[in-house]
């Protein structure tokens, strides 16, 4: 069991990371690539991955590197593989490992060592070899741009539905009702937020507050990191209302033909913030029937992604879908401005 303790000060610095970890997806996906849990939830994933890692050039190093990392058999992995960093994005939080301190490599690699075993290329890293860290390097993106980056803007998709489902509970009752928002894998009784975990232990904020990083890949149970000195982060399953069997943009093709008008253009852009069917309906001047079939054929190609919370169903723009506003926007003359010839 775990339990995290908060100070007025901690739920004052609390906050949701605006988007997936990509460094936190390579850890996570990792073991559901490799491990039982969440076989089957993930089965399609893992089938077109596998085919695509085995045509990737250097696979062997890749699964050399990473692997033993990310240990099936224990659910502890270094915590420099996920530094804060990583929620900028895949380069910054490469950078970031790659520039982790000699003393907490030896730490934490170390505590590797001591539950699994640790590879012998990654003593290289304490050593300051180039080699290990060109070969740590190139492992992490390698793994990415074939596992996890071709499902990106769906991965996003319901990581921003997530978002606007906790901001909705926010608004309504403020951070106490957003914290609860997260049962029933987290329970929260003031101060004390509560959830399964491998080892029994208790982390004090004691004022840094607490970033929530929701995932794709997390199965289950919230991660968090495993040195409670470090700045704190909790990791969090998402909803999964997508199975990730192919890359977005292999898909839909059909879908966007349909969108067409200039009510289905309306109701896009007003689920920038999330908003429900009821809600488009009334401020378009529809039917919720008609709010309905308009929603069904933007999330058919992949322009909103929707999720049902306590009755109702909240329609959040996806990545795809913001692209196409901010295109339009582009293209749309200034008032007053005639069109370019």
């Amino acid at each position: 069991m775990l339990r995290i303790h908060f100070t007025g000060e901690d739920l004052a610095r609390t906050r949701i990371a605006p988007a997936a970890d990509p460094l936190w997806e390579i850890a996570l996906s990792m073991y559901r690539l490799a491990g039982r849990r969440g076989r089957a939830a993930f089965a399609a994933w893992r089938h077109r991955a596998r085919a695509d890692l085995g045509r990737l050039d250097g696979l062997a190093s890749v699964r050399q590197v990473l692997s033993p990392l990310f240990p099936a058999a224990s659910s502890y992995f270094p915590d420099f593989l996920t530094p804060p960093d990583g929620i900028l994005g895949l380069e910054a939080g490469v950078d970031a490992v790659l520039s982790a301190p000699r003393p907490r490599l030896r730490r934490e690699l170390d505590k590797l060592a001591s539950r699994t075993g640790t590879p012998s290329w990654a003593w290289g890293l304490i050593d300051g070899r180039r080699d290990a860290f060109s070969d740590l390097q190139r492992a992490l993106r390698g793994y990415f741009e074939t596992a996890v980056e071709p499902y990106w803007h769906d991965i996003q998709a319901m990581v921003d539905a997530d978002r606007a489902l906790r901001g909705r509970a926010f608004l309504d009752g403020g951070i106490d009702h957003m914290l609860a928002s997260f049962r029933p894998t987290v329970r929260w009784r003031p101060p004390v937020m509560t959830m399964d975990h491998p080892v029994d232990r208790d982390v004090h904020l004691s004022g840094r507050g607490l970033v929530l990083i929701p995932s794709y890949f997390c199965w289950g149970a919230p991660v968090p990191l495993a040195d409670p000195a470090l700045p704190q982060v909790l990791v969090y399953p998402v909803e999964r209302d997508q199975v990730l069997a192919a890359p977005r943009a292999r898909q839909a093709h059909g879908a966007d033909a349909r969108l067409l008008g200039a009510t289905r253009a309306a109701i896009l852009r007003a689920t920038v913030n999330g908003a429900t069917t009821g809600e488009l309906a009334q401020r378009h001047g529809i039917s919720p029937s008609s709010a309905s079939q308009h929603t069904c054929v933007l999330r058919e190609a992949g322009l909103i992604t929707s999720r049902r919370s306590a009755g109702n169903v909240i329609h959040t723009i996806t990545e795809v879908g913001t692209a196409l506003v901010e295109t339009a926007r582009a293209r749309t003359p200034a008032a007053g401005r005639p069109p370019p010839r």
